[in-house]
């Protein structure tokens, strides 16, 4: 096994480029290299990377996130062996958080041959790894299963590795330790979910682990300030020669929070969560998942070909959301009805109405549309706005120190920018702390405050 911890703007993927082509040169054999990442960006930006080096990507690379490598390399090919379940799907369709609910809500997927996104690295180490209470029969037939992998899969390349879970985690120390090629890059400062898996691996794995400290992409300011916040032996060492500039402003400052933020050329603009003031695009894209799985589960049952389902599926769901907020969901049910030519049960009708109020609720909710830095990890812009709100501020100010998840947001928060970083200091954070604490804390660590015009 292979690792290398890179802190933000090391350029982590440029690196991964170069070790999967120094790789394909030594595979003669005809097996397959996989590279796997966390997102299609990170995805895309690595295959785009491999077409400017060698002008293609070559038949024996492959390039996918995580959940597709497990899907079609394990899952699909291999959970029925065995387990004897058939899965030919996946599925995002949000969950309840009731454990009883939630457990028929997996059970009613797995019924229709649909595996759940969030099942997807735990069932995959079913099939490598184990499952409790495996028997003799099953323990024989993942030898068989690895031992098939092995005859076509040289290596696997896995980017973003401190988003792995213990699952996955499983997984890559059981590929290592059955003679695969694993090469891991991450930053263990980027964790957002405080999962710590690959902190721990590279505790376990020292000798394994190279650091590279070098940023390329924040000015000499920025990394000063954001290595206030991590630990002494991965402070980073800025190789930009700008100075950059990073500042701070008060809400209360600001005429109209909506037009600084919209109308100020901003490359990026991000929160950790929500408030009153500011809403996510993810709450948007997440709530309507649940309405397009109650909604194919009832076109399932119409007879008629399966590419006119997903066309009858798509144009119902347009329809649904264009009058959502105009009709009640007595009328929605009745629109079905006819639309569909089926009766709809009493448990038809309330499973469609929480996935209708969910979808008529998001679709209310107030505040200015910004980014989360969940969704911005990996980005860079010219100009950053960061939104800093009462959660993240007391890691800000050193209020509290451990390292953990929060301490990982705000460092991703702070090595986005190319040049300018504005730190937006919400209404809540000025009324917890007194404004000459906060103007004192920006002062002793050289942050300028924002000139509004």
């Amino acid at each position: 096994m292979e690792i290398i911890a890179a802190g933000a703007g090391a350029g982590k993927t440029t690196s991964m480029a170069k070790r999967i082509l120094s790789r394909l040169d030594q595979v003669n054999d005809g097996k397959i290299l996989y590279v796997i990442t966390y997102t299609n960006a990170a995805r895309n930006r690595i295959r785009e990377l491999i077409i400017k080096s060698i002008g293609v990507i070559p038949k024996q690379l492959r390039i996918e996130t995580i959940h597709v490598f497990l899907l079609h390399e394990v899952i699909f090919p291999f959970h029925h062996l065995l387990f004897e379940e058939q899965f030919r799907s996946v599925s995002n369709v949000k969950l309840p958080l009731n454990r009883a609910f939630k457990a028929t809500k997996l059970k009613e997927l797995n019924n229709n041959k649909l595996i759940h996104v969030e099942k997807v690295t735990e069932t995959a180490k079913w099939i490598l790894c184990k499952k409790t209470k495996d028997n003799k029969s099953i323990r024989e037939k993942r030898e068989r299963v690895i031992k098939i992998m092995s005859k076509y899969l040289d290596c696997v390349f896995i980017d973003e590795a401190q988003d792995i879970d213990e699952h996955m985690t499983q997984i890559i120390e059981l590929l290592d330790n059955k003679g695969f090629n694993v090469f891991l890059i991450g930053d263990p400062k980027q964790d957002l979910r405080g999962r710590n898996n690959f902190k721990s691996i590279l505790s376990r794995r020292k000798e394994s682990v190279t650091y590279e400290l070098k940023n390329q992409r924040c000015p000499l300011s920025h990394v000063t300030f954001s290595n206030l916040y991590v630990p002494s032996d991965q402070k980073q060492n800025p190789e930009s020669e700008i100075e950059g500039e990073i500042s701070y402003v008060f809400e209360t400052e600001i005429e109209s929070s909506e037009e600084f933020v919209k109308n100020s050329n901003w490359d990026m603009v991000f929160i950790y969560q929500k408030n009153k003031r500011f809403n996510t695009h993810e709450e948007r894209k997440i709530s309507n998942r649940n309405l397009t799985y109650e909604l194919e589960i009832l076109i399932k049952r119409i007879e008629t070909e399966d590419t006119k389902k997903k066309i009858i599926q798509y144009e119902l769901f347009k329809e649904i959301l264009s009058k959502i907020n105009e009709v009640n969901n007595f009328k929605v049910f009745s629109d079905i009805e006819k639309k569909l030519n089926i009766k709809l049960t009493s448990r038809d009708k309330g499973r469609l109405g929480e996935a209708l109020e969910s979808s008529r609720e998001k679709a209310l909710l107030p505040g200015i549309l910004v980014n989360s830095i969940d969704s911005i990890k990996g980005l860079e812009g010219e100009r950053c706005l960061f939104i800093v709100t009462t959660d993240i501020a007391e890691y800000l100010f050193s209020k509290k120190r451990a390292e953990n998840k929060m301490l990982n947001y705000l460092y991703v928060a702070l090595t986005r920018s190319k040049k300018e970083l504005v730190l937006f200091i919400s209404l809540e954070v000025q009324e917890k702390y007194n404004e000459q604490e906060i103007v004192q804390f920006f002062s002793d660590s050289q942050v300028d405050r924002y000139e509004l015009n």
